[in-house]
């Protein structure tokens, strides 16, 4: 699968991933960082939650955020890192569970103007989403976004369907 991070500073780089990894469809990461650029023009602090071969979080960090990307799998943070370096990008790998992470960064005081979530599949979506709406670890008028596919209809936020995902973004009341 060939993967390449779309704009900014390390435009056109092949990303490599992992075998666990569901990347993030082209035409959507597109579509996100075109909003984002817009409405976050001094950009700020990104978190990318389940991470796997870090196509959204190393995209914000050639778009200008401070990027921290979090990955359990020992295979795909070997690749972030990787990746990261290929692209002369720096940003921070939290090499934890989200759920852990999420307590950390809670009690921490840690703040970041867009957390992104894309977990595998598999998983339970909503409880999964529900953790970091909890967690209150985005800054007020920040962004907390889930990637999934169209079939789950969540009550809350704003849909943008792209093909068979769809992302769920819920904004931080001010």
């Amino acid at each position: 699968m060939s993967l390449r991070i779309l704009g900014g500073s390390a435009r056109g780089v092949a990303l490599k991933v992992p075998a666990s990894a569901r990347p993030s469809p082209v035409r959507l990461r597109k579509a996100l960082f075109d909003y984002l650029r817009l409405r976050y023009p001094q950009r700020g602090k990104f978190l990318d939650l389940y991470a796997g071969s870090g196509a959204i979080g190393l995209e914000a960090a050639s778009e200008g955020f401070e990027v921290t990307l979090v990955e359990l799998d020992r295979q795909a943070q070997r690749f972030l890192r990787e990746n990261a370096m290929r692209a002369r990008l720096e940003v921070h790998i939290e090499p934890m569970a989200v759920e852990r992470y999420l307590e950390l960064a809670a009690r921490r005081g840690q703040r970041f103007v867009v957390a992104f979530m894309a977990p595998p599949y598999p998983h339970d979506l909503l409880r999964d989403f529900q953790r970091l709406l909890e967690a209150d670890i985005v800054e007020p008028g920040g962004l907390r976004i889930l990637q999934h596919p169209t079939e789950l209809h969540l009550p809350m936020g704003e849909r943008r369907v792209y093909g068979t995902n769809c992302l769920t973004i819920v904004c931080q009341e001010p």
